[in-house]
């Protein structure tokens, strides 16, 4: 079972006022509200990195979003509280490296975001 079918997570094309919006359900977390393409190939490359063993070579692990702290470590993704005082979940290198590419993936499938139906 990959990471998509084990977290639950459906992509979906939702049409409000006659646009296209991209949503994803299930447990994709934080990476949901980062649609800018460039910042997901970023974490995919660093997730690359920490996972080929070279984590001490990233100068900065923050990979965060938009409403979730999360910070990149050699043994997971650490998703913080909203205080940023305690860990929520930690997240497999790996597993977070396929929500991404999936997350990612479906950004760049048409329709695109924002699309006139």
């Amino acid at each position: 079972m990959n990471a998509i079918e084990k977290k639950n997570i459906k992509f979906i094309n939702k049409i409000i006022d006659g646009r296209i919006y991209k949503i994803a359900t299930g447990g994709i977390g934080h990476i949901q509200s980062i649609k800018n393409i460039e910042t997901l190939n970023n974490f995919i490359d660093m997730t690359n990195i920490t996972i080929n063993g070279n984590f001490s070579s990233i100068d900065d692990p923050d990979v965060s979003s938009n409403f979730e702290v999360a910070f990149l470590t050699p043994f997971g993704v650490q998703i913080m509280d909203d205080n940023v005082e305690n860990i929520v979940d930690l997240v497999p290198l790996q597993e977070f490296k396929e929500i991404l590419i999936a997350w990612r993936d479906f950004l760049l499938a048409p329709p695109l975001n924002g699309t006139k139906f």
